[in-house]
């Protein structure tokens, strides 16, 4: 709850909290505004906070708006509510604004003598709205990862910079990844963007573009698809032009009708100002229909500002910090990155519950501080590179909790080499573990020719390494190896068969690491079926124990002899994993090429498709580019004074010596040119 509410009414403020109300005059400049119907009063303070406007006219208006609203509260009171406020416990205050005239003022600038309001991390503001409260939250819409769909209203606009907005965006989720899923959509017609709503079920509504301020007799929105430079369109290519149209309150109600998200983020100028008619812009909308809090900028926004802004914001999004402290934070650095500019006070912050910790927050399936130890497992390292592949991210882990259709056998696949396969197997293994599940990855090549291992693996020597994997120190839950002691007695006894098999004779509890023998009996199908029987008995008995789901992931599958599989392999571990319903399931999610012949008798048994990755697509190549530029230059990869324009015309000559016919290129590409640059920077210092 809100520890204070200051709300206008009439001529008079108030302030409530636990302790009571306490009420004094709103100040005569404030009280004028009100009742100035022509607008031209409260123009004078929307002034302050355009780009050519100088900060000593900010510093006089943010005096103003303040010692109009707190200029007549007792003495010392809103020092008292500060001083009794930390970063750890801080100050929640809502101000709630009846007059349209008032509400149109940029309260975001208001300071005391000592420093602006809205820049203090131990008192945190925010506007308040009486459009109702939200909706009651399914638990289910609870269970992380928080979902962003990021809509670029304007694809083809050089000026937008959404690129660079995007990338800042993924560079913010390396911090702790799996925390946000997010997906983009490009120019959508108003139908396109209702579908893939409904589809994403987004937490987060986030619009990159430009707005069109309300005036009377116009509610304005935002635009999609305003700017489309000429050129020709074909395979491969981007897709064809859609034709414009505008974002206003009628088409949002249209989209809420298919699904309410949590909270909508108008990146965009001019959203922020009330209408003439209170309920009539995006915001009103939007609250209306009981999303729990608007973001949106009140005066125009430069580009890269806008980009700095998404930044900050995911950043504190992943840590899980409430929406008013992320705002504080994103406006410290918008004024720490331009002083004497307006973008700190642009964002205004909405909200339609009385909460803020709750507008956005997610459960996962462990606590702090075991999430984050976790989330930073060794396992999962390499995962801040893994670009794109967002609705294939989704495969992992929305169509196994969230569908309601789950699939205990999963697969990724690929037609070329290097798509990015094992970065998509541990993406999915990484989601499901923060949402709780038990999770191992097995990694078949590393136990190819190891030890008494053959070459290409037996089925044997798969269990073995599967067992192996599940008690490897590097997996972030590995299991205790005793707990796989029954599963060695029973290898050691049925892979020799014969009278020790037969009379179930003692064995160590150790595995022999000896071949299966075939021709010692008639019952070498028996004894197989047993050591299978056993290895998913001790997984099965794992999973009851914890009331944990187990997700297996096992990569390079085409390492298995293909005979193997069809005969072992796929009757006695696969299938088994497929038909047997737990209320906590083993699920198994292979990984191997489309080219191995085993690959085909894997599809016969599996309910679904597989995941199919291929090379990036020609369209994508510059915005995963910049992507991947900035998060090295996140991770301080790359030398500070290097510019992407650098990377880019590497990556411009390379990319020409696809066109031609080829639409795709490999997704090595970027290490691979950026290792050519730091070789060349090497070389140059040498010489």
């Amino acid at each position: 709850m809100s520890d204070i509410v200051l709300s206008i009414h009439k001529n008079y403020v108030r302030l409530h909290r636990d302790t009571g109300e306490i009420e004094w005059l709103l100040g005569d400049e404030l009280v004028e505004i009100m009742h100035d119907r022509s607008g031209l009063k409260g123009e004078a303070f929307m002034g302050a906070l355009e780009s050519d406007a100088s900060r000593q006219t900010r510093l006089d208006i943010g005096l103003r708006l303040f010692e109009g609203l707190l200029g007549g509260a007792p003495p010392g009171l809103w020092q008292e509510l500060q001083d009794a406020a930390d970063e750890n416990c801080p100050l929640r205050v809502r101000i709630d604004i009846d007059s349209t005239e008032l509400a149109v003022l940029p309260w975001e600038l208001m300071r005391d003598r000592q420093r602006p309001l809205w820049l203090n991390s131990r008192v945190l503001l925010r506007r308040g709205r009486h459009a109702g409260s939200p909706g009651k939250t399914e638990e289910g819409d609870r269970m992380g990862p928080l979902r962003t769909l990021i809509v670029v209203c304007n694809p083809r606009d050089p000026d937008l910079l959404a690129d660079q907005e995007l990338a800042k965006i993924g560079a913010a989720l390396t911090c702790l990844p799996g925390r946000v899923h997010t997906e983009v959509l490009d120019g959508p017609s108003l139908t396109e963007l209702a579908a893939e709503l409904a589809l994403v079920r987004p937490h987060v509504l986030h619009f990159i573009g430009h707005g069109m301020r309300a005036v009377a007799g116009d509610p304005g929105g935002l635009h999609f698809n305003a700017r489309q430079p000429g050129g020709a369109t074909g395979e491969g290519q981007e897709k064809p032009p859609t034709p414009a149209w505008t974002l206003g309150p009628d088409e949002m109600h249209h989209l809420y009708d298919r699904w309410t998200p949590r909270l909508v983020v108008l990146n965009a100028c001019r959203q922020a100002h009330a209408p003439a008619a209170r309920f009539a812009g995006l915001i009103e909308v939007c609250l209306e229909r009981r999303s729990a809090a608007v973001v949106a900028m009140q005066a125009d926004i430069a580009s890269p500002a806008a980009a700095e802004f998404s930044h900050v914001l995911y950043e504190d999004l992943a840590r899980a910090r409430s929406i008013d402290a992320a705002l504080t934070k994103v406006r410290q650095r918008l004024q720490m990155r331009e002083p004497d500019g307006p973008a700190w006070a642009l964002p205004v912050l909405q909200c339609g519950m009385s909460d803020p910790t709750e507008v956005i927050r997610m459960d996962f399936g462990h606590a702090e501080p075991e999430l984050t130890r976790l989330n930073g497992s060794g396992l999962f390292g390499d995962l801040a590179m893994f670009l794109g592949r967002a609705k294939e991210r989704r495969t992992g882990w929305w169509d196994q909790r969230e569908t309601g259709r789950p699939e205990q056998l999963l697969a990724i696949t690929s037609a070329q080499r290097a798509t990015g396969k094992t970065w998509l197997a541990k993406w999915c293994l990484l989601t499901c573990m923060l949402r709780g599940d038990d999770v191992t990855y097995a990694n078949l090549s590393e136990y190819e020719g190891r030890g008494n291992a053959p070459v290409t693996l037996d089925w044997l020597a798969v269990l073995r390494a599967l067992r192996d994997a599940c008690t490897d120190r590097r997996q972030p839950d590995p299991m205790p190896p005793q707990e796989f002691a029954m599963f060695n007695r029973v290898v050691n006894r049925g892979r020799v068969g014969g009278e020790i098999w037969a009379q179930r004779l003692p064995t160590s509890d150790t595995d022999d690491g000896g071949p299966f023998l075939v021709d010692v009996d008639r019952h070498a199908e028996t004894r197989k079926q047993e050591i299978f029987q056993a290895f998913l008995s001790t997984l099965r008995a794992r999973i009851q124990a914890r009331r944990r789901p187990h997700l297996l992931a096992i990569d390079n599958v085409d390492k298995t002899i293909e005979s193997d599989f069809r005969t072992a392999l796929l009757p006695h571990l696969l299938t088994p994993v497929q038909e047997t319903r737990d209320e906590f399931p083993l699920r198994l999610l292979a990984v191997a090429p489309q080219s191995w012949p085993g690959f085909r008798h894997l599809q016969e048994v599996m309910p679904g498709e597989p995941v199919v990755l291929t090379d990036f697509q020609l369209y994508d190549y510059k915005r995963l580019a910049r992507e991947f530029w900035e998060r090295k230059v996140h991770s301080s990869t790359v030398p500070e004074r290097w510019k992407f324009e650098m990377f880019e015309q590497v990556l411009d000559s390379y990319a020409r010596a696809f066109q031609g016919g080829h639409q795709a290129v490999p997704v090595t590409v970027y290490q691979q040119m950026l290792d050519v640059l730091l070789s060349m920077a090497g070389m140059r210092e040498a010489g």
